[in-house]
């Protein structure tokens, strides 16, 4: 069975596609675990009206608002799934998203799997065929290899988001996974994002924020792997590097 974690905040406008999405899929082994971030909107009411003529197994935890990570965190600690998925509060799945990640999870032994995403209207192809590919911890460092509502991880090698971390908070526990386990791409588009990523656009001190994120991470990464503590000023000048020309590109493009 897959546990799916839904952390949401003032979602109203967007969550019932979102479980659309997740009723829709062809693999019905799953459980729906929405944590809702302290919203002040009809969110609940949405959610409630949604389940009420549906038999499906889910779960709604109200918290005080904390941020995403501590809701993921929540909703893990919920589950009794072999699997674990993300899934946002904006965000929606391509209906063959957990046929084919739980195929290859079963098959091949894949202890974590993040596949690519999209921001277009409608999903309107079927997948027949898959390929995976590798990530290892090096160049999982240097990039962050999937956004976390593509992720899917067996439920027993999960180790928690750092709630301290506001900024690629997925990034630093996809590092510390795979210093453990193995990790592996997909590279097909069973995520349709509702909004862009912060890498991809947004106030340019949300970018520097995340990159400042970025920064931190590498930071802790040298407490876990003590041979990064010696490139720990490449890898900072390496991401300031990485700011400076997204500030150059976005002015070319703005102007």
């Amino acid at each position: 069975m897959v546990s799916i974690v839904i952390p949401c905040f003032n979602s109203q406008a967007t969550i019932r596609k979102v479980l659309e999405s997740v009723v829709n899929q062809t693999y019905k082994d799953y459980e729906i675990i929405i944590v809702d971030d302290g919203s002040s909107d009809n969110t609940k009411s949405v959610i409630e009206i949604f389940f009420k003529d549906k038999n499906i197994k889910h779960k709604y935890i109200y918290q005080q608002n904390s941020g995403p990570s501590s809701a993921r965190n929540k909703g893990v600690k919920n589950s009794i799934g072999e699997y674990v998925a993300f899934l946002d509060g904006d965000d929606e799945w391509h209906p063959q998203k957990l046929e084919l990640t739980v195929k290859i999870l079963e098959d091949e032994r894949v202890d974590i799997l993040g596949h690519g995403y999209t921001f277009i209207n409608n999903f309107d192809k079927e997948y027949l065929s898959i390929n995976i590919d590798k990530i290892t911890f090096y160049r999982l460092l240097l990039k962050n290899f999937a956004v976390t509502p593509s992720i899917i991880i067996r439920r027993s090698k999960f180790q928690f988001f750092d709630e301290t971390m506001r900024y690629t908070e997925d990034h630093e526990l996809w590092l510390r996974v795979a210093l453990k386990y193995d990790v592996y791409y997909l590279d097909l588009p069973l995520v349709k994002l509702g909004r862009p990523q912060l890498t991809e656009g947004g106030l340019s001190a949300n970018r520097w924020a995340m990159r400042k994120g970025e920064m931190k991470m590498y930071c802790k990464a040298t407490k876990y792997k003590n041979i990064l503590f010696f490139v720990l000023p490449f890898l900072i000048l390496f991401s300031l590097v990485k700011h400076a020309r997204s500030y150059v590109r976005n002015k070319f493009e703005t102007n």
